[in-house]
């Protein structure tokens, strides 16, 4: 499946996200995760005193974590590549552990499910492969004044510009490749999260 913009993305993408940050009543939560395996909740619950409250943090291990926003830019990304069929949620779950383990796979890299820099790395050298979605990154760099052109779908030396250019304006590393970074910054700036 190819690459679309939309509005299901970004409606799907806010019901995620909103989901992993919502709290409910007089009860403040936090929580903070560190992918794949560790979350840490902190709760802090108003004591029957008005005087004193309750508090209590736990660390608990669990194989999948809260929605992340770059979950779900990998997701859309593993999608555009035909691994990932599932509606981007930005929760690494068991779909898309099997879709990151197939990338993987047929890159070349170590399988584990997981994302790193080596897959960031081997999913930036396939989008910028892919024609298609590159002639939609074109667009959006032309739309936001930061390639002149032309829409082509080659990831040359203009386009190279057009993505130094844009990360600097999202203030994120400056390589010019189409990292999950880069594309979150991208979806950023066209306003699409």
């Amino acid at each position: 499946m190819r690459y679309r913009r939309g509005l299901a993305f970004t409606i799907v993408l806010a019901f995620a996200l909103a989901a992993c940050s919502s709290g409910g009543g007089d009860t403040t939560t936090s929580t903070s995760t560190t992918f794949p395996t560790e979350t840490t909740t902190t709760t802090a619950t108003p004591a029957t005193t008005s005087s004193s409250t309750t508090s209590s943090t736990t660390t608990t291990t669990s194989p999948y974590g809260d929605a992340t926003l770059l979950t779900a830019i990998i997701q859309q990304e593993l999608r555009i590549l035909g691994y990932f069929n599932g509606e981007p949620d930005g929760i690494l779950g068991p779909l898309t552990e099997e879709a990151l383990k197939e990338f993987q796979t047929e890159a070349g890299i170590t399988v584990d499910g997981q994302y790193g820099p080596e897959t960031y790395v081997a999913l930036a050298d396939a989008l910028e492969a892919d024609e298609e979605f590159i002639t939609t990154v074109q667009e959006d760099l032309v739309e936001l004044k930061l390639y002149p052109g032309p829409i082509d779908g080659d990831y040359g030396k203009g386009t190279v510009k057009g993505i130094e250019a844009l990360q600097e304006t999202c203030d994120i590393e400056i390589d010019g490749r189409f990292t999950p970074q880069t594309h979150i910054c991208l979806e950023e700036e066209m306003g699409r999260i």
